[in-house]
């Protein structure tokens, strides 16, 4: 078993045991009772309806599983805000890698993971950059407001405001 498949067989072994969103240093992580392609939809209208464009849905599947990953559904949604998307790139030419956001929905049978580096971790390099700080926490905040309509369009319990 390589190393990759370690670290993401790690992930999701974690993303399993709690029924929430992991709110962990670097990633946001959910765990939803829904097959992949619904959960793709659901991200897309939650994504829609908080003032972002999907930029892109890139299909990964035959490519990871050249890499040993094993599931159905691998894909990436890249989304922004095309002002955002400009003024960053344009002001922060070393950050455009990072813009549009990009958020990954993994299928585990009947149930999904969905994850995105978490945008706070970005601070510790911007730490003199006041606006950054400010979109990285616009960008969390609303994170954790679609994470939430997907639990509920799941039927999840409500979460807590402790679990965000």
């Amino acid at each position: 078993m390589n190393w990759r498949r370690i670290v993401m067989t790690g992930m999701l072994l974690c993303a399993q045991w709690l029924s929430g969103p992991v709110l962990a240093d670097e990633m946001l992580m959910l765990r939803l009772n829904m097959k992949a392609e619904l959960a793709v939809e659901y991200l897309q209208t939650s994504i829609e309806e908080h003032g972002y464009s999907i930029a892109h849905i890139q299909l990964c599947d035959g490519g990871m599983k050249d890499f040993g990953y094993e599931s159905d559904t691998y894909r990436v949604v890249f989304f922004g805000k095309v002002d955002e998307v400009r003024r960053i790139s344009e002001s922060h030419p070393e950050f455009a890698a990072y813009v549009p956001l990009k958020m990954i929905v993994v299928a585990e049978g009947d149930e999904s993971v969905v994850s995105i580096v978490n945008p706070r971790t970005f601070n510790q390099y911007y730490q003199g950059d006041e606006q950054m700080r400010i979109q990285f926490a616009r960008w969390y905040n609303d994170i954790r407001s679609i994470f939430v309509d997907m639990s509920k369009a799941a039927g999840q319990k409500q979460l807590a405001s402790s679990q965000m």
